[in-house]
């Protein structure tokens, strides 16, 4: 299918209609055997509902576009139905400074209403067009097709973030096809695939390639499961065809992390088990420690497994709280040996004296009553300002020991993870990312003794520390489950 030439007033290379054979156009492929016959500095293409008068426009800058290429547009939507009527229009914008849209409309009218109907490959919403287009409502968004074979389809790509272990590679990058616009990406490695069908935006690479608006679109995260040490490649599905790339990489994987127990990937851990498998064959009260629970989790661990009474404590008022108060002062409102059992989850790096909390909880236990807390050893800043600590276990039998009145039943690090150094002190600690850190710590421990009065002492002001502990953010309560990190 050939175009014929125009002559107006303006360069109206193009002014044709189309009927559309299918509703809500948004999408046409538009042949160049005439169009880019002669080259152009820009370009203007529209398309014009014939009834309706909707419109959509793009004008293209230095295209360098080819006679045996074509253009796919992509629109948003024309709001019509089946057999609508389409008037489209190219126009050569090279010599003119200004061009007003409304202009080049009625030249395109005046030349191709009542034209016999031309075919043109076209889409409807939905059918194979791309959602992630930013264009408003009446843009247009254009891509090449090449006739080029998928061998010569020029690609590019970074890796802004890599590792790898002895489980898979993480990959977190940019792909670019140049001319072609990418639809997918495959990463392929020792017979296992990962694909790629939704990028990210990445408007900072349209610095480097101004030509192509679509680079933009070239943004990905991913992770291959993969045994380590074997050739991996990506494959960029595009307009002109796939092409591949070999992809280079350190041979050298992360050792494998220590196996976890059987039962920590479950949301509730083996020790939390056994804490309320000893609560609930005891009986008696149980106190949450920052027990405030975003709405529709009212049924996160430990809260469903225990049989009796649980009162939730928090800084703030919530779903869950029944008592607001400081944790650091537990005896102001609760009567000392009159609680059975209490629990915790990442609390206590948002004490500011996480030892006067332990003395606290002693004085309120009855004899032989029993704590479970779990607390971050490696995780990132959060909940600010009142992020103040991190725990090992270690750390936690010393706070929850015999100096604190208490026989430490089990204490584990749990949460195997990386550390990766900052550029300007990686070369003194090369070693760090092979070394497993620990994201969780957890404690399970008895009270065996009463602490006497005075046995720990801070110099902390009830009265500053509550100000100080309802800066906790509200908005700092995780909104989904996560079993090793989720703030109270």
């Amino acid at each position: 299918m050939r175009f014929r030439r125009f002559h107006t007033h303006r360069p109206l290379l193009v002014a044709e209609r189309f009927v559309a054979p299918i509703p809500r156009l948004s999408s046409l492929v538009l042949p160049l055997d005439v169009i880019a016959r002669r080259p152009a500095a820009r370009l203007r293409i529209l398309v014009l509902a014939e009834e309706s008068r909707e419109h959509r426009v793009t004008t293209l800058a230095n295209p360098h576009l080819s006679p045996d290429e074509s253009l796919r547009l992509e629109f948003p939507p024309f709001d019509e139905s089946v057999n609508a009527s389409f008037l489209l229009g190219v126009l050569d914008l090279s010599s003119e400074a200004e061009a007003p849209v409304e202009a080049d409309l009625r030249a395109l009218r005046a030349a191709a209403t009542g034209r016999p109907a031309i075919a043109l490959d076209c889409r409807g919403e939905g059918d194979g067009t791309a959602r992630d287009l930013l264009t408003d409502e009446r843009g247009m968004a254009a891509f090449r097709i090449a006739s080029a074979s998928p061998a010569e389809v020029r690609a590019a790509y970074w890796l802004d973030a890599f590792w790898c272990d002895a489980h898979g590679i993480y990959l977190h990058g940019w792909v670019h096809a140049h001319e072609h616009r990418v639809r997918a990406l495959r990463v392929e490695s020792a017979g296992r695939c990962a694909r790629v069908d939704t990028f990210k935006d990445r408007p900072d690479l349209l610095a480097h390639y101004p030509l192509h608006e679509h680079v933009r679109h070239g943004g990905f995260t991913l992770y291959l499961a993969c045994p380590p040490g074997h050739p991996v490649s990506l494959t960029l599905e595009t307009d002109g065809g796939a092409v591949s790339i070999p992809l280079a990489l350190p041979d050298g994987p992360l050792p494998p992390w220590p196996e976890e127990p059987d039962g920590r990937e479950d949301l509730v851990s083996p020790m939390l088990r056994r804490f309320v498998d000893l609560v609930n064959a005891r009986g008696g009260r149980v106190l949450q420690v920052g027990a405030r629970t975003p709405a529709g989790l009212e049924g996160m661990p430990p809260r469903p497994l225990l049989r009796g009474p649980v009162t939730g404590l928090d800084i703030h008022p919530g779903r869950c709280v029944d008592l607001v108060g400081d944790a650091h002062f537990l005896s102001r409102f609760l009567r000392e040996r009159s609680i059975d059992a209490v629990v915790s989850g990442s609390v206590l790096e948002h004490l500011q004296a996480p030892w006067l909390f332990a003395a606290e909880v002693n004085r309120i236990l009855k004899a032989g009553g029993l704590v479970y807390h779990e607390a971050p050893g490696a995780w990132p800043a959060h909940a600010q300002p009142n992020d103040f600590w991190r725990m090992s276990a270690e750390g936690l039998r010393v706070l929850f020991g015999p100096e604190s009145g208490f026989e430490v039943l089990d204490a584990q690090d749990a949460g195997p993870a990386a550390m990766i150094p900052a550029p300007k002190w990686r070369q003194y600690h090369l070693e760090m990312p092979t070394v497993p850190t620990f994201a969780m710590a957890e404690i399970l421990a008895r009270k065996v003794e009463d602490l006497p009065p005075g046995a720990v002492a801070w110099p902390l002001r009830a009265g500053e520390s509550a100000e100080r502990s309802r800066r906790y953010p509200v908005a700092g309560l995780r909104v989904a489950p996560d079993a090793r990190g989720s703030q109270p």
